[in-house]
């Protein structure tokens, strides 16, 4: 109604009714004397040449990390003021992320901080000289905190030994408890597009994490690690890095600083937004593991699945690459294979549903899984 009578804008009554109930009448008087632009004072010309070299040094830094790097100088200018002074210098704004792709079906997002995590691995880093390194990085899905990253001396992520991998996940369960969930896609070592879930899932699932795998060839279900892919390869800079050591201690600095120190919300960082990202409230051990690690909840996710096998020449398939033989009879047919959990018992069936064979699921049990040897070399009669 005011906005309506007195024809002027809604923020220019709510401004005025802050001041009114700040400071009375005085609040609204209008202070003429202070009308007019206000400068702002100039950068000295030294502090725009820190800038713009640390641009050079580090050409895919955006002027918020630019900001943390050169914190303790005086007289720092606002992230606005440096980006016209390096476009005045000819160093344009760091390189844009990722275009936006098709839509595609989305995964509710965490609400809460430790809710869920993301985790992705991303290979193929160029080391300073001819080495090449990839790593494995866990996300916060509600924060986007950077939580833990761990580099490998190897180039392809698909030659990483699952153990160590096992043994990093323990460390970030350590650091950081364990989560509600974990959100990953079907790739080494944790996925299998349609089929049943691999070791290291099946081990993840016992510690009572629930596993969440994104749809094949949507990476934005993944989206918060994805992004926090692109944005820690832009300030770890892998290429000025001599090894895998070196990269691993500036990707535990830029990860600490994204999650401790980078504005994220009115300036705030995320430590300081989400205090209880601190801890998931969910203490993890060795100990603790040996102690709670629990099968049936394995069991529980498996028998949920039902997959399609074919029988081969031999009248056998295939299940955690141990053989499993149904029948001579049934060559070439498909068979539908699930899991009878109160065995546990593999069932195989035709399509209409008649049970063809069983076998004792004797490959699922906590000890094969916590160390991941659920699967045997291929070929070999069970």
């Amino acid at each position: 109604m005011i906005v309506a009578r007195y024809r002027v804008s809604a923020r220019t009554v709510r401004r005025l009714w802050a001041r009114f109930e700040e400071h009375g009448d005085a609040g609204v008087v209008p202070n003429y004397e202070r009308c007019g632009t206000y400068q702002a004072e100039a950068t000295p010309p030294d502090m725009v040449e820190k800038i713009c070299r640390t641009r050079r040094d580090h050409p895919r830094w955006g002027t918020e990390m630019i900001r943390l790097e050169l914190g303790t100088q005086p007289r720092l200018p606002s992230s606005r003021t440096m980006r016209r002074h390096l476009r005045k210098a000819g160093l344009q704004v760091a390189p844009a992320g990722r275009p936006s792709a098709v839509e595609r079906p989305r995964i509710p997002r965490a609400e809460r901080p430790h809710q869920g995590w993301q985790t992705d691995a991303a290979e193929q880093f160029h080391l300073h000289g001819k080495k090449q390194a990839c790593w494995l990085r866990f996300v916060d899905e509600c924060s986007g905190a950077f939580l833990s990253t761990f580099v490998f001396p190897l180039a392809r992520w698909e030659h990483v030994d699952r153990y160590e991998i096992q043994e990093r996940f323990r460390d970030a369960f350590s650091r950081w408890g364990l989560p509600e969930r974990l959100r990953a896609d079907n790739g080494y070592p944790w996925g299998s597009s349609s089929d049943f879930p691999p070791e290291l899932a099946l081990w993840v699932i016992g510690l009572g994490v629930k596993m969440i795998w994104i749809q094949p060839a949507c990476p934005q279900q993944n989206g918060v690690v994805e992004r926090a892919q692109g944005t820690g390869k832009n300030w770890a800079e892998p290429g000025t890095c001599r090894n895998a050591a070196e990269l691993q201690r500036r990707c535990d600095e830029m990860d600490r600083r994204q999650r401790e120190c980078y504005p994220y919300r009115d300036g705030s960082s995320r430590w300081e937004v989400y205090p209880e990202l601190r801890h998931t409230g969910r203490p993890y051990s060795r100990r603790w593991e040996r102690e709670n690690w629990d099968l049936s909840k394995v069991l529980a996710v498996v028998s949920q699945q039902v997959v399609k096998r074919q029988v081969d020449a031999s009248g056998s398939l295939s299940l955690y690459h141990r053989t499993r033989y149904v029948g001579k009879p049934h060559i070439g047919d498909t068979v539908y294979v699930s899991l009878d959990p109160t065995g546990p018992t593999w069932v195989f069936a035709d399509e209409n549903g008649t049970q063809l064979r069983t076998h004792a699921a004797d490959e699922l049990t906590p000890e094969r899984i916590q160390n991941l040897s659920v699967g045997c070399r291929k070929g070999k009669r069970a």
